[in-house]
C-alpha cells in the first residue's frame, strides 16, 4: 500500500463532516482507484496508520463499506475488499440513469461565488494530478468533487440514495480506464453551465459520465 489514502486538502464547504465521515471519502476513493484491490484484507490498525489517526474512526468508516458492500469483515484479521462484476455495475448504473442527473441538476443556478470557485478548485486538483501522472489521487479528488457537489445538494433523502449507488459503481471501477485530463475538462464545463443555471446540459453531461463506464449501456449524448 502506498501513502495515496492520504485525504486530499482541499476547501470544504456544503454540509460538515465529521472525523468518520472524512476517512470513509478516503477508503472510498482508495477501492475506486484500485490503491486498496479486490480480494485483498486490510487491518484496522495497518490503515489507522496510513491515515494517522486512531483505529476508531478507520473501524467505523469500514463498518460504513460493509453496509455499502464495499467490504467485509474478516474475523480477527480486518476487511476483504469485495469485487463488482461488470453485469452489476451495468445494473447499478442503469438506476443511477434514473435519478443521478436530476440530483446534480438540481444545483444548477443556486450555488453561491464561492462554492462554484470551490469546486473548480478541487477540478484544478484533478488535471494537475493527472497531468503529473498520479492517478491515484486524480482519483481521489474526482471522488470528492462529486462528494462535495452531493453535500450542496438539498435533498437528502435522494442524496443517500445517490451515494450508495455510486459507491457501489465506483468499486467496479478501476477495470476502467479514465482520462483524468478530459474529465477534468468536463467538469470545468460541467461548473459553467451549474453557474448559468443550464440543468438540461448539466443532466445529459451526468448521464454520459454514467453511460459510458457501463458496457451495457449506450452512452448518452
Amino acid at each position: 500500500m502506498t501513502d495515496s489514502l492520504n485525504v486530499v486538502v482541499l476547501p470544504a464547504f456544503g454540509r460538515p463532516t465529521s472525523l468518520r465521515q472524512r476517512v470513509s471519502r478516503a477508503l472510498r476513493a482508495a477501492v475506486s482507484s484500485g490503491s486498496l484491490e479486490p480480494g485483498q484484507v486490510y487491518s484496522v490498525p495497518v490503515l489507522s496508520a496510513e491515515f494517522g489517526v486512531s483505529a476508531t474512526p478507520v473501524r467505523e468508516a469500514m463498518l460504513d463499506l460493509v453496509r455499502d458492500r464495499l467490504v467485509e469483515a474478516v474475523p480477527n484479521r480486518g476487511f476483504r475488499i469485495l469485487d463488482v462484476s461488470p453485469e452489476e455495475l451495468a445494473e447499478v448504473n442503469e438506476v443511477r440513469l434514473l435519478i443521478e442527473p436530476a440530483c446534480f441538476a438540481s444545483l444548477a443556478g443556486r450555488l453561491s461565488s464561492l462554492e462554484l470557485e470551490g469546486l473548480r478548485a478541487y477540478v484544478d486538483a484533478i488535471l494537475q494530478a493527472a497531468q503529473q501522472g498520479d492517478r491515484a489521487t486524480a482519483a481521489e479528488a474526482a471522488f470528492e468533487l462529486r462528494e462535495v457537489m452531493l453535500s450542496l445538494c438539498k435533498n437528502t433523502v435522494l442524496v443517500d440514495h445517490v451515494t450508495r449507488l455510486r459507491t457501489r459503481a465506483r468499486a467496479g471501477y478501476p477495470r476502467v480506464s479514465i482520462d483524468y485530463a478530459k474529465f477534468a475538462a468536463t467538469q470545468y464545463t460541467l461548473i459553467s453551465d451549474l453557474e448559468a443555471g443550464d440543468k438540461d446540459r448539466v443532466s445529459r453531461t451526468i448521464a454520459y459520465e454514467i453511460s459510458r463506464f457501463s458496457p451495457t449501456l449506450r452512452p448518452v449524448t
